[in-house]
Parts: structure tokens; C-alpha cells; sequence
């Protein structure tokens, strides 16, 4: 009777207890408490929307140029070499500045980063746009990837801490979709400004297409600018440096976006109980520190393989990409009617041009055949990017990684000594296909990097990945009109070469004990 008795007074206390929470205005939480109280809606929607958008522009900013240049080549007086800068210069700007902006976004806030370097950017982006010589092109597309560096290196981080936990990951995949857009939107922008006979005076210059085509690509980081003057700062963020009284209004505000008809003196949490998810925002020194730790042991091999791998997935696939438009029109507008290589194509513009540099006329020309077949490019890698999704927990991250590098760099080979135009393009657009392998290197690398040391992890991996565009870019360049065949082999050798590390990829449960030894969590 008497434990009849006490079961009931604790069931009424439980329940006193629930009632005076409801009805008490001071109600305490827990950050990730509070922040799923915010709820699911359209304010998380907008975030998903602007950071893809944020993502696109980072993208087309990047490779864009790739189909201005062949346009702007009689012009500009461009060289293959001055192609092979003019296209490296946005990644070398994005690898120089990349480490700084991830600093700086730990420091001042991730939207108070992005949102001035988004307008400057598109401000440089339009300057280069008027160059008249290949080294103002050079500088102010280079001052360009400096500014888009900027959201490369925090929308990641703005995306994932504007979600909850158990919504994260599916918000960042999503958003990433928007990459492979680019290269269905970039040549289809092309298609339509830049075959354009067109042309205006505007100030000392004539505008003409190629110009115009450069204004185009702004337009998405731009409307992500303007999105973001009406998002706030990351909650995590204001939490960490600023205190709990600074990110309490910030999930009030979400709250009322996500609950229809709610507002955010509805919100029912009015104090954050800060504890041990608090995150620290660590200085310089700390950014340095951990970055140190990454190339000790355990880590040290993982870094090595990582690093390596992911050099060799952005030389081809991006380093090739930004050559592929105009080795596409070299191809489409050969006269010979014979069965010969696109090197041999390549090689023989070359001396055509070299023989009759003064004589001839400049043509500078764009088949208007280039601009599908980089469409079809772009929907071959949105392809792509759903089959990883479906196969990669049946075939394994390792296997599947390692197929498509293998793959990929066969096809690189095989595209410069295929004696057919149409099998040389199909080649290319699988060689290409090796970009979509970047984000399994990623899903592979970060099973082993601790919480504490993933972030700057993968900032730095993709910035040596970076470093392979700016490499291959410059190595295409400087080779393909006279060694197109070795480079095209180089490439290839080193794509499908590059898959034998995974082999010694250590086991991640491992590194994973011996590094929660040492006080790592994961």
C-alpha cells in the first residue's frame, strides 16, 4: 500500500513539475536542446538555398574562364601558356588565401566573412571582365579566387551549424548538388552570350560577347549577397565568442521562421545553460597547433595518402576541365577529313599559327558544338554524383574510389591517342568523371580525423587539391602544344597510379583508439 502510495506522489510531482516548466518564462536549456526546439522550416530552406548558391558561384568563379579565354584569344594575344595562368589564376588565389579566411571566419563570424567577400568578388570579377592585356586578366581573376576563397573555406562550416545534428549531413549533401549544376549552367550561359556577333562602346573599350559572359556568372553570388543581408550570424558561432545572451535571440529568430503564426517572444527557451558542447573558438596559434597534430602519428600516413589522392583528383579533373572547351573547339573546327588524334589537331593549329602569325588573321571563333557537349559533360557528372550516392555503401568508399581513378586515368590516356573526335570527347568527359571521386576521398579521410581536427583537415586537404588544378593547369599549358601526347599520358599514369596508396590506408577504428587515447573524441 504504502509503495502504491509513494509511485503515486512521485507521479504527481513528475507531473507538478512538467506543468510549472510549461508555465515558467525563465525556462534553462541545453544549446542543442534549445537549437532543436527552433524546430525544421523555411529559415533552415534558405540557408540549404544560399549556401548551394554560395557553392555555385565559388565553382563558376573558378573554371569559368576556361570558355571566355578561347573567345578572348585573338584579343588578348593569348598564348597556351597564358591560358594555362589565366585559368590557374582563381585556384591559386582560392589556395593562397584559404587557410587566412578559415582564421578569420573563426574569428569575426562566418556570415560577416562571406558576405563582404561575395560583393568584392563579383566587383573584381566584373573589373577583369575590361581587361585589355593578359596580365590585368591575370591579376584581378587571381584577386578573385582570393575573395571566393573566402566562402569556399566558411560556407561548410555556416551550412552545417545553421542545421541540427540530425539533419546536418543530408543539408550539406544537398547543397553540394548545386556544384555539379555549374557545369550544366556555365556552357549553357556560354551557348547563348558568347557566339554573339554583337558588340558596344562602353567608356575607352568595346564590349563585345566574352565580356558580357563574365557579368553573367556573377549573378549567383550575388543573389546569395543579397540573401544573406537578411540571414543571421551561426548561433554556434555567436555562442562561442560572444556568450550565450548573443546566440539566445538567434534561435529565437529561427524558431519564428521555422513555426508558422509563432514569434520569437514565443520561443520557449529564455536561458542557454552553457557546458561542455560549448565550442571554443580557438586563436592563430590554436588554428597552427592543430594543424600540426595532423602530421604526427597516427594521422601522418593518412595525411600522405589523402593529400596525394586529392592533388591527383583535382589535376585532372579540374587542371584538364578548363582546357577542355578549347581543345573541344580545336577539334569541331579542324578542316582535315582524316582519322588523327586531337593531339595532332592541337599540334597542327600550333604551326599553322606559328607559320602564318603575321600574315593570317587571328580567328578567334567558338564552334557553337562546344557548348552542348559541356552541357552533356555537366549532366554525365550530376549522373554520376546519384550512382556514388546509391553504390557507395554496397561497394565500399575504397573500392568504389579506387575504380573510378583507375578508370579515369585510362580514359586520359586513351583520349589523346584515340584516332576518332567523337571517342576522343567520350574519353574525355569519363576522365573528367574523376572530380565526383573528391567527395569520396572526403567521406574516406574524415572516418579518421578527430572532431577537433576535422575542419582544418578537410580545409587543407581540398587546398593542396586545389594546388593539383593550379598544377595541371599550368603543366597543360605549358605542354600541350608540343607534348600533348606525354602530358595526356603523365596525367593518366598519375590518375590511375595514384589509387595504389589505398592500400595502405591504415584501418580507421585504429587510428581512432590511439587517438582517444591521447583525448580525441569523434
Amino acid at each position: 500500500m504504502s509503495n502504491n502510495m509513494t509511485d503515486r506522489l512521485k507521479y504527481q510531482e513528475d507531473e507538478d513539475a512538467e506543468s510549472a516548466e510549461k508555465l515558467n518564462p525563465t525556462v534553462e536549456r541545453t544549446f542543442e536542446d534549445a537549437f532543436e526546439q527552433t524546430g525544421h522550416g523555411r529559415l533552415n530552406h534558405l540557408v540549404l538555398f544560399t549556401s548551394g548558391l554560395i557553392m555555385l558561384n565559388v565553382s563558376m568563379e573558378s573554371v569559368g574562364m576556361s570558355y571566355a579565354i578561347t573567345a578572348a584569344e585573338c584579343e588578348l594575344q593569348l598564348t597556351s601558356k597564358d591560358k594555362g595562368l589565366v585559368n590557374a589564376a582563381a585556384f591559386i588565389g582560392i589556395i593562397s588565401t584559404s587557410f587566412l579566411w578559415g582564421y578569420l571566419g573563426d574569428r569575426i563570424g562566418r556570415r560577416a566573412v562571406m558576405l563582404p567577400a561575395i560583393l568584392l568578388s563579383a566587383v573584381f570579377s566584373i573589373i577583369s571582365s575590361f581587361a585589355t592585356n593578359v596580365w590585368m586578366l591575370l591579376v584581378f581573376r587571381f584577386l578573385t579566387g582570393c575573395l571566393i576563397s573566402a566562402s569556399s573555406a566558411t560556407v561548410y562550416a555556416y551550412l552545417g551549424e545553421m542545421h541540427a545534428n540530425s539533419k546536418r549531413a543530408a543539408a550539406i549533401a544537398w547543397s553540394s548538388a548545386f556544384i555539379s549544376f555549374s557545369f550544366i549552367i556555365l556552357p549553357g550561359l556560354a551557348w547563348i552570350i558568347i557566339p554573339g556577333k554583337w558588340s558596344f562602346s562602353f567608356a575607352y573599350m568595346e564590349i563585345v560577347p566574352w565580356r558580357a559572359f563574365v557579368w553573367s556568372w556573377c549573378a549567383p553570388g550575388l543573389a546569395a549577397a543579397v540573401i544573406l543581408l537578411f540571414l543571421p550570424e551561426s548561433p554556434r558561432y555567436l555562442l562561442a565568442a560572444k556568450g550565450p545572451d548573443a546566440a539566445l535571440p538567434v534561435l529565437a529568430m529561427m524558431y519564428a521562421w521555422n513555426n508558422k503564426g509563432q514569434t520569437m517572444e514565443d520561443f520557449p527557451v529564455k536561458q542557454l545553460i552553457t557546458g561542455s558542447e560549448e565550442v571554443k573558438v580557438g586563436g592563430f596559434a590554436g588554428a597552427v597547433k592543430n594543424v600540426g597534430l595532423m602530421f604526427k602519428v597516427p594521422l601522418l600516413r593518412c595525411v600522405f595518402i589523402s593529400h596525394i589522392s586529392m592533388f591527383a583528383v583535382f589535376m585532372v579533373s579540374s587542371g584538364l576541365y578548363v582546357w577542355v572547351p578549347d581543345i573541344l573547339n580545336s577539334i569541331l573546327r579542324s578542316n582535315t577529313n582524316k582519322s588523327i588524334t586531337i593531339c595532332q589537331i592541337i599540334h597542327d593549329k600550333f604551326v599553322n599559327a606559328s607559320l602564318h602569325s603575321e600574315s593570317a588573321a587571328c580567328e578567334s571563333e567558338v564552334s557553337v558544338a562546344v557548348f552542348p557537349i559541356s552541357m552533356s559533360m555537366g549532366a554525365v557528372f550530376a549522373l554520376t554524383y546519384l550512382a556514388i550516392g546509391f553504390l557507395i555503401n554496397k561497394v565500399g568508399k575504397k573500392t568504389l574510389y579506387s575504380g573510378i581513378m583507375f578508370i579515369c586515368g585510362i580514359a586520359t590516356i586513351g583520349a589523346a591517342f584515340v584516332p576518332e573526335g567523337i571517342a576522343a570527347t567520350v574519353l574525355l568527359i569519363i576522365s573528367l568523371c574523376s572530380g565526383c571521386a573528391a567527395s569520396i576521398l572526403a567521406a574516406i579521410a574524415v572516418d579518421v580525423f578527430p572532431t577537433q581536427l576535422r575542419a582544418m583537415a578537410m580545409c587543407v586537404m581540398y587546398m593542396v587539391g586545389r594546388t593539383g588544378a593550379a598544377v595541371g593547369s599550368n603543366f597543360l599549358g605549358a605542354t600541350l602544344d608540343l607534348h600533348c601526347h606525354e602530358a595526356f599520358a603523365a596525367f593518366g599514369v598519375f590518375t590511375a597510379g595514384s589509387t595504389i596508396l589505398m592500400i595502405f590506408w591504415p584501418d580507421p577504428r585504429q587510428v581512432r583508439q590511439q587517438l582517444e587515447e591521447k583525448g580525441f573524441t569523434y
